[in-house]
């Protein structure tokens, strides 16, 4: 099954490898190292800092983190990869990140 932007599942995204072991420290297997819930992108703009462990404070970081690949790592899931995104593409992408944004 292919990861999606939110998903009940937990994913292993590139954000932490060396530090956190994410799942692992529930379930004991060393499959699930790194690998965290995807949450919901709704009001993604409200939510800063981004990353389960708060180390990207902005979505501009976050485009450029994964536009960049994420941080590689064995067990990166394998719809991570480099996007290469130019500099407008980055600015389009925050921008609909932004628009996900409700009112209240």
């Amino acid at each position: 099954m292919a990861s999606r932007p939110t998903s009940p599942l937990f994913h292993n995204t590139g954000v932490s490898w060396g530090g956190d072991p994410g799942r692992q420290a529930v379930t004991g297997d060393a499959q699930d190292r790194g690998k965290f819930r995807t949450p919901s992108l709704r009001d993604v703009a409200l939510t800063a800092p981004y990353m389960h462990d708060g180390s990207v404070r902005s979505l501009n970081e976050v485009v450029e983190f994964y536009s960049d690949g994420g941080r590689p790592n064995p067990l990166l899931d394998r719809d991570i990869r480099k996007l290469d995104l130019a500099a407008t593409e980055r600015v389009d992408l925050v921008a609909f990140l932004e628009a996900l944004t409700g009112r209240r």
